[in-house]
């Protein structure tokens, strides 16, 4: 399904004007933080038994 030109207008629109640095690829590093950060506590969780 694409996008029409106005709805990529407006998402552009938003990140530019966000309070956060490069929140464009933000909520990416974000994602991988909080995946290593699961994959430490399973590995805890485990090393527990």
């Amino acid at each position: 399904m694409a996008q029409t030109e106005a709805a990529m207008e407006a998402y552009n629109a938003y990140w530019a004007n966000s309070f956060l640095p490069a929140a464009e690829i933000l909520w990416m590093i974000l994602i991988l933080i909080l995946a290593l950060i699961a994959l430490y506590q399973a590995r805890t969780f485990v090393s527990q038994f």
